[in-house]
């Protein structure tokens, strides 16, 4: 029995455009059609549509690409590495947000912004006390997120206080959701004399990452179930102690 179009749409709460678009980016595989040139959806599509629209809401375009096309060629091994990969990403972001979280308390924010008597760190110095590789500072710094005045004489450039400050913001914002023209416009009205204000935002980034991680699970769900309905002998729930 066929499955309309605008029946799917409903049930995932979006237009049935969306659906053709989720067919023209090959995410799905192509419907049969009517006589009449209708698209014949199947129970198997619904389960497409499903794992597509909570995947792409999670991970994205680019990432869904790659897991549902390993799906549609049954290498879900593959896309079990593919969401793998995607999760520790997530985990990474997360850690970043706790320790720069941990950073922000007052006697480590006050070591952290301690200074040596010229005023100001050099990369080095910087990269080494923030935990932040030169190669991410040097690509902020070329991206605008910050500038960075040189010294006249040896030519580096002086990390101050408000620097430091600058670099742990970044970090902690690009650590969540915020894409870099996010994190020009959140950095435009920065002010930071104190970390409560970045406390206030790694508490948020934290909250972000939270509710990411529920969609993540939630996207895994309808994974499981469009394979379980592909291959149902697939998975195995309770295997032997012996199955390594």
């Amino acid at each position: 029995m066929s499955i309309r179009p605008i029946d799917i749409a409903r049930e995932l709460n979006i237009s049935t455009s969306l659906l053709r678009h989720y067919e023209k980016k090959q995410l799905i595989p192509s419907p049969e059609r009517s006589s009449s040139g209708y698209r014949l959806y199947t129970e198997e599509s619904l389960h497409y549509f499903r794992a597509v629209r909570t995947t792409t809401l999670t991970y994205g375009y680019h990432a869904t690409n790659g897991i549902m096309a390993a799906i549609q060629s049954h290498n879900f091994t593959t896309a079990f590495w593919l969401l793998n990969e995607e999760q520790v990403k997530l985990n990474q972001r997360k850690n970043i947000s706790d320790q720069t979280l941990s950073l922000l308390h007052e006697e480590e924010w006050q070591e952290i912004t301690l200074l040596p008597t010229r005023g100001w760190l050099t990369i080095g110095e910087t990269a080494e006390r923030l935990a932040i590789p030169e190669t991410t500072i040097r690509h902020w710094t070329k991206e605008r997120l910050l500038e960075v005045p040189r010294d006249s004489d040896s030519n580096y450039r002086m990390f101050d206080e408000h620097a430091l400050q600058q670099l742990l913001f970044i970090r902690l914002i690009r650590a969540s959701t915020w894409s870099l023209n996010e994190v020009r416009e959140i950095l435009a009205q920065f002010q930071a004399d104190s970390p409560k204000r970045m406390i206030e935002l790694a508490e948020q980034s934290l909250r972000a990452l939270n509710e990411l991680l529920k969609r993540q699970m939630i996207a895994n769900k309808y994974i499981y179930a469009l394979i379980q309905f592909l291959q149902p002998d697939f998975f195995e729930d309770f295997p032997s102690t012996d199955f390594y």
